[in-house]
């Protein structure tokens, strides 16, 4: 479940769990901006999902309550067969192999280890402000 928003606007510090739908209705719905950020995600969700994904990790001003948001950001830990599946074709590994690869888009990024996985938590639950204050992060059930 996500928790409510801080007077800061962000989530409490920690990884809080939640379906593809809470996501998308709690982020995803108020503004136009919104609304493409979440179509986006749900296509990161089918990919990950597709590739046996170990976890799925959603951040930028998406998960605030900014009306507007810059960005979504989104780690996705690779499956132990991730390679074998690009190696092999599979069209979806492939998909989101070329954006990992180009960084088109730029906002999604990978982790292939639980270090990886560790280091995208710790650097994506601090905000940009001058004093790098914690927040929270929000973690598809995938």
């Amino acid at each position: 479940m996500i928790p409510d928003f801080r007077g800061d606007g962000y989530l409490p510090e920690g990884v809080h769990r939640a379906t593809e739908a809470e996501i998308t209705f709690r982020f995803g719905t108020d503004t136009p901006r919104r609304r493409r950020l979440a179509l986006r995600l749900r296509r990161w969700i089918e990919l990950s999902r597709a590739v046996t994904a170990k976890r799925l990790l959603v951040d930028g001003s998406f998960v605030t309550t900014k009306p507007d948001p810059n960005d979504l950001d989104a780690v996705v830990w690779l499956g132990d067969d991730f390679v074998d599946r690009v190696s092999r074709g599979d069209v979806e590994a492939v998909e989101l192999e070329m954006m990992l690869l180009t960084r088109q888009p730029e906002e999604i990024f990978a982790a292939e280890d639980r270090r990886d996985w560790e280091d995208w938590v710790e650097f994506f639950g601090r905000t940009r402000e001058a004093d790098g204050r914690r927040k929270g992060v929000v973690e598809v059930d995938l």
